[in-house]
This record gives structure tokens, C-alpha cells and sequence, in this order.
């Protein structure tokens, strides 16, 4: 193709040459400079880092098996009739564009149906279709080299309780994987319908994120139409999102491209994923004694930080709330205190219990684990609770964000 050729400047090509001489014993044929390049520009044009980057990917591959997903992966069905989004078409110039609604998703159903590692595999699945199948096709038919995808992630209807831990922690094990297994795989990002609670979701996204993957994301409000319809004609953009294409039988949201989830259907669930899809190490186990209680002070010092918790018994529920001190005491009676999640006897046996609340004042929460109701009973208790400050996201370029 006429485009491809590599440019780079004669410290580049130096830099570039001693980096592919390191690597020369794992090239494979897949690997051409275009590829090989990326590793570098991911570590900026450090090679032992960049080294490092590749080894550790084609090791990762290895023992992960991801060249059989093409070939030999057959995705569970729960996921294909579930999992939200879709390639809905390409940009003007040609690159690939994949929309999720992250709404839209039953994230505790898909934790009753499939595993943390099931869930990974599956988009590992989407990502080497889209690098290996999807993006040659587009080469050919655009006529220049296209290895990059364009993400837009719909925030509408995004609640705080769509920040369940288990969904976050997979979603920034997702980020991870990307950034060290796909450098440069990304064209550009989009945000939209950003809710008033975004600086508190991207300051949990942000450390996983690259400096150069932050520098090509745009986060916009409500107002976002007209700026996708700069990148991206309106042919291949829904009507639901500001365009003109339709499903045959008239449907805006064009569900035949893009997975608008769902509720799952119960009979897709499976037992005992509880100890599979935690990471117990990062627990704390106590037991809570009959007609006792258990007090965890957290300090606040910004508003609009966010006070997150994820926590399960065996055998027993147990009570749950949140309050705010009202004085310095720390003897403070939990019935003099502000109320900020009333106490509630929870069901944490038979499902983990996650949630968040943001704090919009400042002073010292209170999480506190009741079993005083329980005069025969103690109550053996895992949790992990964290304490998010919301970021700014001065490196993101945000736009048109007056409604959040």
C-alpha cells in the first residue's frame, strides 16, 4: 500500500534498529516494523523497557493461549446474547469504531455466570478479532494500513451503583491488559453523556491508564452529537447517537450491530464463583461476636471523595451502615451520629454486598458491621473498604461538560 512506510527520524531509525536486533530470537511474522515500533513508542523509546514490554506480552500469550482464541475459542453463550456493545461501522478515515453503554450491563448477573477469567478471555476474544481480522479487511478496502480502533463509552444512566467493586476491578483489569499487551491500539477515545460523578470514576481509571492513551480521550456531557459526526459519517452512526443509520425493521439504537445487554435470565447462573472471582489477599477476615459490633473510622478530607466497600459472611447476614461523626469524640454513640446509610441486615452470604457513596461533606465516616441483633450467632466477616478522591482530570480534554 502507498501509505505504509515507516517514518522516523535518524535517532528514531537508530533507536529502532538496536531494539529489533534485542528482540530478533521472539519476532514472528506478524511482528513488522509497524508492530515492533509500537513496543518502543509505548515506552518512550526506552529499550530495555520496551524489551521488557514485548517479552513479557509474548510470554503472557504463551501461557494464556491467546493465539488459539481466533481458532479454537468458542465464547459462552450468556456473554455473546449479554455483554454490551458492538462494531457499529468506521470513522471517515477508516477506522474501526466499537460502542459500549455501560449502563446497560446486569453486572451482578454476569457475576453469578461467569468467571473473572471467563470474562477477560471473552474480551480478549473481541480485541484480536478487531486487531487481526477487522482491521486487515479495512486496510484493504481503504487502501492504507489501519491497526488502530476508535472506543466511545456511553455514560447514560450510569448510576454510582454501577460502580460495584467487582465490575471496577474487572473493567481496570481490562485497562491493564490493554495497555500492555496492545500498545498504540487505540485511535482515539470518547466519553459521553458524562455524569456529575465522572472526576470520581477516572480518578479510579487514571493510574491505569498511559500519559498517551489520557492525551486521546475526549469527555463530553450531552452535548457530544455533533462532534462524533466530525469524525465519523452519519451513515455509520445510529440514529440513537446522531446519525442516520437504522436497523431494517427501523430501530434507532441499531441492535443488530451493537449488544444493548439486558437482564440475565437466572438459568445462566452457577454456584460457587464467590472464592473464583475474589482475590481473598486483598480482604480483611474478623469475626464479629454475637450481640457486638465492628466500627471502622475513615477520615474525609474532600468532598465528593468517593467511600466504597465490598465485604461477605459465611453462613450469616450481618448489619450494614454508614454514619458521620458529629464531634471529635471518638466515643461518639452511633445514635448521636449523622445517618448517612441507615443500618440494614444484609444477605451477604449468599452474595457479596458492594457499594459507594459520595461524601459530600468532609469529617470522619463511619462503616460499621452490626450482629447485635444476634444473641447466638457470630458472624465470620471479609471486607475491603476504599477511599477514592475525585480527580480533576486536568490531562483530559474535556468538553462541552456544563451538565456534569
Amino acid at each position: 500500500m502507498a501509505s505504509d512506510a515507516l517514518v522516523l527520524t535518524s535517532a528514531q531509525k537508530e533507536i529502532f534498529d538496536k531494539f529489533k536486533l534485542k528482540v530478533k530470537d521472539i519476532i514472528r511474522p506478524e511482528h513488522d516494523d509497524f508492530n515492533l515500533v509500537k513496543w518502543l513508542k509505548a515506552r518512550s523509546w526506552d529499550i530495555p523497557k520496551a524489551e521488557k514490554m514485548f517479552r513479557d506480552d509474548q510470554e503472557w500469550r504463551r501461557v494464556n493461549e491467546i493465539d488459539k482464541l481466533l481458532t479454537s475459542y468458542e465464547p459462552p453463550e450468556v456473554l455473546t446474547k449479554y455483554c454490551p456493545g458492538g462494531l457499529l461501522g468506521t470513522t471517515k478515515e477508516g477506522y474501526p469504531v466499537w460502542l459500549e453503554v455501560l449502563s446497560v450491563a446486569d453486572l451482578r448477573g454476569f457475576y453469578n455466570c461467569v468467571s473473572n477469567k471467563e470474562a477477560l478471555q471473552f474480551r480478549g476474544w473481541i480485541v484480536e478479532k478487531l486487531i487481526h481480522q477487522t482491521c486487515p479487511e479495512l486496510s484493504k478496502k481503504f487502501g492504507k494500513r489501519i491497526d488502530m480502533g476508535v472506543y466511545i463509552v456511553d455514560m447514560q444512566g450510569l448510576t454510582l451503583k454501577h460502580l460495584w467493586k467487582p465490575a471496577v476491578d474487572l473493567y481496570l483489569e481490562l485497562i491493564r491488559i490493554a495497555e500492555a499487551h496492545y500498545p498504540e491500539a487505540l485511535k482515539a477515545g470518547y466519553v459521553i453523556n458524562a455524569p456529575s460523578f465522572f472526576p470520581v470514576a477516572y480518578s479510579l481509571v487514571k493510574p491505569f491508564l498511559a500519559e498517551d492513551t489520557r492525551k486521546k480521550i475526549r469527555v463530553y456531557g450531552s452535548n457530544y452529537k455533533e462532534h462524533l459526526l466530525k469524525e465519523i459519517d452519519a451513515d455509520q452512526l445510529p440514529v440513537h447517537w446522531g446519525g442516520k443509520a437504522k436497523d431494517p425493521d427501523g430501530d434507532p439504537y441499531c441492535r443488530s450491530k451493537i449488544n444493548m445487554g439486558g437482564t440475565i435470565p437466572e438459568k445462566y447462573y452457577r454456584k460457587k464463583l464467590l472464592t473464583e472471582n475474589n482475590d481473598l489477599s486483598k480482604f480483611t477476615g474478623v469475626t464479629v461476636q454475637n450481640g457486638s459490633s465492628l466500627q471502622l473510622d475513615f477520615p474525609i478530607n474532600v468532598k465528593k471523595t468517593l467511600l466504597s466497600w465490598h465485604f461477605f459472611t459465611d453462613d450469616n447476614d450481618i448489619g450494614f451502615g454508614v454514619y458521620r461523626r458529629t464531634t471529635s469524640d471518638q466515643r461518639q454513640k452511633v445514635s448521636d451520629m449523622e445517618v448517612v446509610l441507615a443500618s440494614e441486615r444484609v444477605n451477604s452470604h449468599v452474595i457479596p454486598e458492594s457499594g459507594h457513596i459520595q461524601c459530600d461533606k468532609t469529617g470522619t465516616y463511619v462503616v460499621r458491621f452490626d450482629n447485635n441483633y444476634s444473641w447466638l450467632n457470630n458472624k465470620k466477616l471479609f471486607y475491603l473498604i476504599e477511599v477514592n478522591e475525585p480527580d480533576a482530570g486536568k490531562d483530559l480534554q474535556v468538553i462541552d461538560s456544563t451538565d456534569f
